[in-house]
């Protein structure tokens, strides 16, 4: 509960804790400007429909060491406060300034930095930083996440919370107001934080809110948590690590109350000193102390909860086979882009003999890495794989690459190696789940293979909603080099080679004219990736193949 304007503080434990509260009148309200509002998406309705939520907005602070938040994200409240103390008794002055908030390395985040929110205690007084969205973005519904490790010591105050974008017209507290977090560490307790709602009917000590507490002994100072709200038209809910712990609907507020949580908030990330909830620094707190932030993140919701109010992970992405390993296929996809709070517990792999996944389906459960190799296999025969990733609050949807298929070659690499043909039908999607095939060549020889990626064509085949215009790109893996690449693969400088190609390996002609892509490269043994992507976006079905050329055809 961290406003602009002075009020009354809330009682923990029976006990109050109160500042001075004032009017709110002109001379009460906070001294900056809010510039043009943008409004990423309004109160969900069908059309955000998502599951699980998908990521709109949001901050990884994964600038290089010593950077400024990202001034197209953030700006700053700066100062003591009008009134002084920020209407809660409050010690800092706010800056802008690197000394008070900065991009850090810290291994503990999930990609290595984060954002430092800094608390100093200079000759002039205490200095700190309240980062706002205000004039950048705002919000109106929707899961407000962030993952962030709190400072040690009695006196310091950090908050992840939103106003309502109307404050500066309507005032406080019937702009409304959201706590995601807020803890005053010894004052309560180091493993408590609490989560609130403010608005006429409720506020200051009245506000809606309750508590989450650590197990015994555990300090939010020890480690990064994830704190959020999933806040939809009619109920705003408070979860900690994927742990919901307070529910709080619009029909459950008091009689002649006001729900102003239907128009757009911008969001608040702070470090106060002092103020009358937690009193001011004692010993315990060594300055300077941080507020960490590893990111935040807003996602768009589905028009209904989910069943005990919580999430299944995102699905993993990138899901990759080649047949790396002699007698076995290599598997590797990325973690999912979204946990939603409950770390993930491992994997759930599906393999199966058709891309429908009914037959011969083999399940196994994988730890948290993200390879794995399958050997044992079939030697010639195609494998289909999926991958979900797992919490203790349920799996995920499968990858969006479910059919990846590969041929099985289980030769030992050598001299005269024979390559034969791969071949993958996947769904090409975009940004990075793209159709990707791997594949690796043994032995002395240079081998002339002929790579395609086919969408068009695939509509005379009886496959619905084909990419329109696939375009693919061949990488060298051993130097992440892009070595061939095509567009309209009859339009191109190979397209003779790839129609002589084709026949003498048997593969199924393209008509001429089409949009379809093909490459002949001849490659030494290495590991190779093709990526087919939609072109301008485009999404669909694709099918992408290698074929060993025989060495009598140029």
């Amino acid at each position: 509960m961290k406003l602009l304007q002075p009020r009354s503080h809330v009682s923990w434990g029976g006990t109050a804790l109160r500042a001075v509260r004032g009017g709110f009148g002109e001379t009460a309200r906070p001294r900056f400007q809010h510039g043009s509002v943008v409004v990423i998406f309004a109160l969900i309705t069908a059309a955000t429909q998502a599951t699980p939520p998908t990521l709109v907005w949001g901050d990884e602070f994964n600038q290089a060491d010593g950077a400024a938040p990202d001034p197209a994200k953030w700006g700053y409240n700066l100062g003591r406060g009008d009134p002084p103390g920020w209407g809660n008794q409050e010690l800092q002055s706010y800056t802008d300034s690197r000394d008070n908030s900065v991009v850090v390395s810290d291994a503990a985040a999930t990609d290595g930095h984060a954002l430092a929110i800094r608390a100093q205690n200079t000759p002039t007084g205490y200095t700190s930083a309240r980062l706002v969205t205000a004039g950048k973005q705002t919000f109106a519904g929707g899961r407000l996440e962030a993952r962030l490790r709190m400072p040690q010591g009695r006196g310091l105050w950090p908050a992840f919370w939103a106003l309502g974008s109307n404050i500066d017209t309507v005032g406080w507290p019937a702009c409304g107001e959201i706590d995601v977090m807020e803890w005053v560490g010894p004052a309560i307790g180091v493993g408590r934080i609490r989560g609130s709602l403010h608005a006429p009917g409720y506020f200051a000590t009245n506000s809606l809110n309750a508590d989450y507490v650590l197990p015994e002994g555990a300090s939010f100072s020890g480690g990064y948590h994830v704190f959020a709200v999933d806040w939809y038209s009619d109920q705003i809910v408070f979860s900690v690590d994927g742990h919901v712990y307070q529910t709080r609907k619009k029909s459950g507020i008091p009689t002649g109350a006001q729900w102003p949580f239907d128009q757009p908030f911008y969001l608040l990330l702070n470090l106060a000193v002092g103020g009358g909830w937690p009193g001011p620094p004692d010993a315990s707190a060594v300055f300077p102390q941080d507020f960490r932030v590893d990111y935040v993140r807003v996602y768009s919701l589905p028009v209904t909860p989910p069943a005990g109010l919580v999430f299944a992970p995102a699905a993993p992405g990138q899901l990759r086979a080649d047949n790396s390993h002699p007698g076995g296929i290599g598997l590797s996809w990325t973690a999912p882009t979204g946990t939603f709070g409950a770390a993930l517990t491992g994997y759930r792999l599906e393999r199966a003999m058709d891309a429908a996944f009914t037959q011969s389906v083999l399940v196994r459960t994988l730890g948290t890495a993200t390879t794995f190799a399958d050997k044992g296999l079939l030697a010639e025969h195609p494998y289909f794989y999926r991958i979900s990733a797992v919490s203790v609050n349920g799996t995920s949807e499968p990858s969006q690459s479910v059919s990846t298929q590969l041929t099985v070659a289980t030769t030992e690499g050598g001299p005269g190696t024979h390559f034969s043909n791969v071949s993958t039908r996947a769904y090409v999607g975009t940004g990075d789940n793209v159709a990707i095939v791997g594949f690796v060549l043994q032995g002395a020889d240079v081998r002339r293979l002929l790579v395609r990626g086919v969408g068009p064509t695939l509509a005379a085949y009886g496959v619905g909603a084909p990419v329109a215009d696939p375009l693919l790109t061949l990488y060298d893996q051993g130097t992440g080099a892009p070595i061939a690449r095509d567009d309209d693969w009859s339009a191109s400088d190979s397209a003779a080679e790839a129609r002589t190609a084709a026949t003498a390996t048997g593969a199924f002609a393209l008509p001429e004219g089409s949009r379809d892509a093909a490459v002949v490269v001849d490659l030494p043994s290495g590991i190779y990736t093709a990526v087919v992507e939609g072109k301008n976006g485009g999404t669909g079905t694709a099918l992408v193949e290698a074929y060993e050329v025989p060495a009598t055809i140029k």
